[in-house]
């Protein structure tokens, strides 16, 4: 409810006027750019009094362009809010809705005029992402208008997906406006042509007209399709020296806008890592700007992001939303690429929100993705249905600094440059993901910068892709130059099989893993993969945690489960020379295998743990006072890891693990 007392209250509706409205209940205006404009002139004619609230009534409001939000548009002092009034059903759209279908020919494609729309890579009914037309079989395949053309790359074992418009196609062959990363895997197909609609649900453009066969073709006058357009939905645009402040979008539908001509892999060639700037496109873009608040906002068929927070960002809230159906990712916090001595996107808050079926693109889609952006709280947000990634750490390591034109930077000083660094990831539920890529992980981290925290998580079924002998990847998954990592207090299982490597990859400088709980019954490699390799490695520690299984069955090579078997089980592996000097301390862990043989694999070498303790390998004396065991959880079988009070656990220093706080909290409204 407006407290008419300490708010202004400016309103908006469908059905009101920007020339005769005055933003008043009884006269409102017709759009939110006008709505901005009288908020303007607040600013301009001496400041704001008071906060201001933009109230929209319930509607539709479709927007072609962004709605943009610069320095002129808040005050220093005051929060200008942008809400639903009464929590009324307002929906934000950033495309507009094509009319006037007709079926020329007959045979069930329709088409309609959208001169004056713009490209549209983007179609929505009901909304519903529609899959644009494509085609396997495209070689030698004439196309009248190439214009809209695109190849997707990118395999189901794949660590990268890339969607790149189509230059040039010759007869079997094609060129692309930039080049394949190395690590997209192969042409999946190209789409785009009028000419490859075969299936219900298809769609393309030529020329000025777009083609659709529907599966109803009553949906057509009932339904509601839309164009994506906007590129952002919302636009935060400041400077560095001038940011949009105090900015509150609170409560709204934000939907269906554009795709774009390229979404291209952030890998590049040459061991060049950086984000391209056309991938940071959201229905929420903040760029350049301090205390922004989104919250309680569902948001759903993005092109690329839901939200982005880009070059200086600070001390920003994203809280309680709703987050599905994006074509990359979640979210994505970035300053400038790695490589910047700009230390400028920190302090942000992201907490309590639901992303789910993000990255429907590309193969290394995540939830949350991290990009030279530090010290910020990713508290309570519940992951899941994601291609790779739950919440990714990236920088770049130091072995390709050169090739990233960082030369003549010595170890010890080459921090500054990866400035993903004193991230608190805490208390978040993280699950199913790992979909559709080489390797997915619940939490990953790779030459981002250090003392990154990773603690109170609950990580299940972090690969849900396919079987393969290969690389699967791991729950907290640390991969190269992921140094000085703290992860503690950390609940880690899978439900069944395909599953991931490991519960955790451990390969790096520093990485200290103490007091989580592994459940490795379907893990290969059990709690962790120690095998440094590429980078430096060392003084990392592996203490008072619990390895547990009671599977029954065989754990085969490529991940997947055979009922029969002695349900022997894996808890740890070390993998190459270097791995059994990787710690300074491993000690005072339990582990226990309820239903078969507790081994520890040393290269090739299978030991009992007291095998293990005793091995003229273990020269460092690891789990030396560590035991074998039954941890006497409350209900494993239900995933119920709280220690009973008589568990053997609690004699070693583990400490029980509150769950109480992980994932959305009681008051998540969706």
């Amino acid at each position: 409810m407006l407290n008419k007392e300490k708010t202004t209250g400016i309103f908006v509706a469908v059905s009101g006027s920007d020339t005769v409205g005055d933003g008043s209940f009884e006269d409102p205006f017709a759009t939110i750019p006008a709505a901005q404009a009288m908020v303007r002139k607040m600013i301009e004619n001496g400041g704001l009094t008071q906060d201001v609230t933009i109230c929209l009534r319930e509607g539709t409001y479709y927007q072609k362009e962004p709605i943009t939000v610069t320095p002129a548009d808040c005050d220093s002092k005051y929060t200008v809010t942008y809400t639903s009034y009464n929590d009324e059903d307002v929906r934000i759209v950033g495309g507009l809705p094509v009319t006037g279908w007709t079926d020329a020919d007959g045979d069930g494609i329709f088409e309609a005029d959208i001169t004056g729309f713009g490209s549209v890579y983007a179609l929505y009914e009901n909304g519903v992402r529609l899959q644009n037309a494509r085609e396997t079989d495209w070689q030698n395949k004439p196309v009248r208008d190439p214009s809209h053309l695109q190849a997707v790359y990118g395999s189901a074992t794949s660590w990268f997906g890339e969607v790149l418009k189509v230059s040039e196609l010759t007869g079997d062959s094609i060129r692309t406006e930039y080049r394949k990363c190395d690590w997209s895997g192969s042409l999946q197909y190209l789409q785009g042509a009028r000419e490859y609609i075969s299936e219900p649900g298809e769609w393309a453009v030529e020329e000025n007209r777009i083609f659709y066969k529907p599966a109803d073709p009553a949906s057509l006058e009932t339904g509601e399709i839309v164009a994506g357009l906007a590129d952002n939905l919302f636009y935060i645009h400041g400077e560095a020296e001038n940011p949009v402040k105090n900015i509150v979008i609170s409560g709204l539908r934000l939907e269906m806008n554009a795709s774009g001509e390229n979404l291209i892999a952030h890998a590049r060639a040459n061991n060049v890592t950086g984000e391209y700037e056309s991938n940071l496109k959201g229905l929420v873009c903040i760029r350049n700007a301090e205390h922004i608040t989104v919250e309680h906002c569902r948001m759903s068929n993005a092109g690329y992001l839901a939200i982005v927070l880009t070059e200086y960002a600070q001390h920003n809230l994203i809280t309680g939303n709703d987050i599905r159906n994006t074509g990359y990712a979640g979210m994505f916090l970035i300053g400038e690429n790695p490589g910047s001595l700009n230390y400028c996107n920190k302090y942000n808050t992201v907490s309590g929100n639901r992303i789910r079926n993000v990255g429907e693109f590309v193969g290394h889609g995540a939830g949350i993705y991290l990009m030279n952006s530090g010290e910020n709280r990713i508290v309570r947000n519940d992951i899941s249905c994601v291609p790779r990634y739950g919440i990714s750490l990236k920088g770049i390591r130091y072995g390709v600094f050169p090739d990233n034109g960082l030369t003549d930077v010595p170890f010890d000083d080459h921090w500054k440059y990866n400035q993903t660094t004193g991230n608190f990831i805490g208390y978040n539920r993280i699950y199913n993901t790992g979909i559709r890529s080489g390797d997915g992980g619940g939490i990953e981290g790779w030459g981002m910068g250090r003392d990154n925290v990773i603690d109170h998580n609950i990580i299940y079924n972090a690969y849900r892709g396919v079987a393969t002998t290969g690389w699967r990847g791991h729950s907290i998954f640390l991969d190269d130059a992921a140094h000085y990592v703290t992860v503690t207090n950390n609940i880690v299982y899978d439900e069944n099989a395909v599953a991931v490597n490991a519960g955790i990859f451990i390969k790096s400088i520093g990485n200290v893993v103490v007091n989580n709980v592994f459940d490795v019954g379907y893990a290969k490699s059990g709690a962790a993969d120690i095998a440094p390799y590429i980078c430096p490695a060392g003084n990392s520690v592996f203490e008072r945690n619990i390895v547990y299984s009671e599977t029954k069955g065989t754990l085969n090579n490529d991940g997947t489960w055979t009922p029969d078997g002695n349900g022997d089980r894996i808890m740890l592996y070390f993998c190459g020379s270097t791995a059994l000097d990787s710690l300074d301390v491993m000690n005072r862990n339990l582990y226990y295998n309820a239903v078969g043989e507790a081994q520890f694999r040393v290269d090739d070498q299978l030991l009992t743990l007291e095998e293990w303790q005793n091995s003229e390998r273990n020269v460092r004396r690891y789990d030396a006072d560590s035991i074998c065991e039954d941890p006497l959880f409350v209900d494993a079988a239900n995933h119920d890891y709280r220690l009973r009070p008589d568990s053997p656990a609690r004699m070693l220093g583990i400490q029980p693990i509150e769950t109480d706080r992980i994932g959305l909290p009681a008051d998540f409204r969706y």
